[in-house]
């Protein structure tokens, strides 16, 4: 008898109705496009981290196993020990590692939308039941303290709190951040991806509660997007276990971690970058909210969401992309971010193309203000 076989039957159920994470559009082969939707640094490697790249001839060799170097560099970089520390390649494999250790399915984890589309997906994957409690309106974005812990259930074991948050650029009060953690009986996560442009850290939130969690990357401020390097800094209680889910290398390649640890020793320099990024994120912001009708929103971190004139941004974001610069739309209703567009801060350049076409698609020429000098 021949048999039939039948992937629908051999695929865990709770993977089948997850919709996965819509990134970007643009393509890094692209050299010619304006890339504003990735929220990339649109500088490249530090001087040192360049040197390490260009020197590195071990590529035939397995990592360190435990990544101790790079452990200890960014421990000493975030100002905590390296026995909290955990990387992965980027913070999705940082997330994976967390699900992986918490996550039962039926589980629950709590996020509020508008926010970092991956936790919803990654999470759900794992088998977690995904509950919303939505932002506020525009133009705080608040976050529902009393709404996120009433949703907490015995069920329940992480709260996802993204500051700043992706999409908004909304930076929440830390004492709104505390209250929430001190009345959770659960593990809080604390994505802190932007917080080099915001000047904020959650460390010593973490350092008083111990079911805190904060995620970090290298993608964004250092302009290690491509190598994919991200960290954790976990409870010393949850840690041994988070260890024991933790992937063989962490999951870095040699040449990664490596690029990283001379990237930490080259932070004078990257610092500079961001001065220069939130200058123009700022410039950015007024000129945006100088044109008839649009309202760029505060922001935080190295994008900006602004809300359009119109009641769908899709034929603007098509028109944008037709011009060859690419930002970030929300055609999803739930996030009430139809008529919004987010743009990644990029060069003086870039930000005037983006601006000029953003104007000519909407019917009307920008007045720009003078472009900040980068180098």
């Amino acid at each position: 008898m021949t048999m039939t076989f039948s992937p629908e039957k051999m695929v865990r159920s709770h993977i089948r109705p997850v919709r996965s994470y819509a990134p970007g559009a643009s393509s890094a082969l692209d050299r010619e496009a304006v890339r504003l939707d990735w929220n990339e640094s649109p500088f490249g490697l530090s001087p040192k981290a360049q040197a390490v790249y260009d020197a590195f001839r071990s590529g035939n060799r397995y990592p360190d196993f435990s990544q101790t170097r790079l452990i200890n560099a960014l421990a000493a970089y975030i100002g905590t020990t390296p026995d909290r520390i955990i990387a992965g390649a980027g913070l999705d494999d940082v997330f994976t590692t967390t699900a992986v250790t918490l996550i039962d399915p039926g589980d629950q984890v709590i996020i509020s939308d508008p926010t970092f589309g991956v936790y919803r997906s990654l999470f759900s994957l794992h088998g977690a039941a995904v509950v919303n409690v939505p932002l506020g309106p525009a133009p705080r974005f608040a976050l529902d303290e009393d709404g996120i812990v009433e949703s907490i259930t015995d069920r329940t074991k992480l709260v996802i709190l993204c500051n700043p948050n992706n999409p908004t650029g909304t930076m929440y009060d830390l004492d709104t951040i505390e209250r929430i953690v001190s009345r959770a009986p659960c593990v809080v996560a604390i994505d802190e991806a932007y917080a080099e442009f915001s000047g904020t850290s959650h460390l010593e939130i973490a350092d008083r509660y111990p079911n805190v969690i904060l995620f970090r990357t290298m993608s964004k401020f250092a302009g290690l997007a491509g190598y994919r390097v991200g960290y954790g800094v976990f409870p010393v209680a949850l840690l041994p276990w988070a260890r024991r889910a933790s992937p063989a290398f962490c999951n870095l390649s040699a040449i990664a971690a490596e690029v990283a640890i001379a990237s930490i020793d080259d932070v004078d320099h990257l610092r500079d970058n961001v001065s220069l990024l939130v200058s123009e994120r700022d410039r950015l912001r007024r000129t945006l909210n100088a044109m008839p009708g649009v309202e760029a929103y505060d922001s935080a971190a190295n994008f900006v969401l602004l809300r359009l004139p119109v009641e769908d941004a899709a034929e603007v974001h098509r028109t944008l992309a037709e011009n060859k610069v690419f930002v970030r739309g929300f055609p999803d209703r739930d996030l009430g971010l139809r008529d919004c567009l987010r743009v990644s801060v990029g060069t003086p350049e870039q930000n005037d193309a983006f601006l000029h076409h953003l104007g000519a698609a909407l019917g009307f020429a920008s007045e720009r203000e003078p472009a900040s000098r980068a180098s």
